[in-house]
């Protein structure tokens, strides 16, 4: 009976796995638009343009610039500040980016134009 309870855990360790592979982002033109921080008290919201650079306000306050970038499957970002990697996904129906550095807390940020 325990091999038979541990399957299931296997198979969803597996698609787990595959589920969140990669980074979401094939063309950094899908990114090009208007962004805004989602369920924070703190409003950020960025402006990515169509080549990966963005500028905007971060959460703090402060303004801020970086860039995007993709290599394989792996999306990564650079500012003066912070550097980490970036996925795009859906919630709800909305596309949502989270940034996560590499300290610090990750910051989801959905589009809206």
């Amino acid at each position: 009976m325990l091999k038979l309870s541990a399957v299931p855990v296997v198979v969803l360790s597996v698609f787990a796995s595959v589920a969140f592979a990669g980074s979401g982002i094939d063309d950094l033109k899908a990114l090009a638009g208007d962004w805004r921080s989602m369920g924070s008290v703190n409003a950020a919201a960025i402006h990515i343009n169509e080549d990966g650079t963005y500028q905007g306000i971060a959460a703090s306050g402060a303004k801020t610039t970086g860039r995007i970038t993709v290599t394989g499957d792996t999306a990564s970002y650079k500012s003066a500040t912070s550097e980490g990697t970036v996925t795009l996904s859906k919630e709800s129906g909305k596309d949502v980016l989270t940034f996560m550095p590499s300290s610090g807390r990750p910051a989801k940020l959905e589009k809206v134009k």
